[in-house]
């Protein structure tokens, strides 16, 4: 299992875990909803990295070859949640419902100037067999 960096994002978006639930609407209009499992999975958790180092950039890049690619978990570290309280940092940390973080793609490098850069990565927490 890869670690990611343990650098505090300049923004976070996380999507709470999905539920399978499963709709079907009647001739009528009425709309029957059936839970198929009572745990969610496939969170999404979307984080920018502005204006950082290269050398701090290419740990991102390696992580994602550790992981390869899609393929492994990832375990993210608290300091990415830094600023979030204890209850919200476990949370996020697994996911919402104890799942696990894999690269839903690859991170995103962007040049700034010379040996500044800017990565976007978006996760996603699975429930791994």
């Amino acid at each position: 299992m890869a670690t990611f960096p343990a650098v505090t994002p300049t923004a976070l978006d996380f999507t709470a875990p999905e539920f399978p639930v499963r709709a079907q609407t009647s001739l009528g209009g009425v709309v029957t909803r059936r839970l198929f499992g009572n745990r969610g999975s496939r969170s999404v958790l979307s984080l920018s990295f502005n204006n950082i180092s290269d050398s701090i950039a290419s740990q991102f890049l390696d992580v994602w070859n550790e992981a390869k690619g899609q393929l492994e978990s990832v375990t993210v570290p608290s300091a990415v949640f830094t600023g979030a309280d204890a209850a919200l940092t476990a949370y996020l940390s697994d996911g919402g419902d104890a799942l696990n973080w894999h690269f839903a793609e690859p991170p995103q490098l962007q040049r700034v100037v010379p040996g500044i850069s800017s990565v976007r990565v978006r996760l996603e927490a699975l429930r791994d067999a």
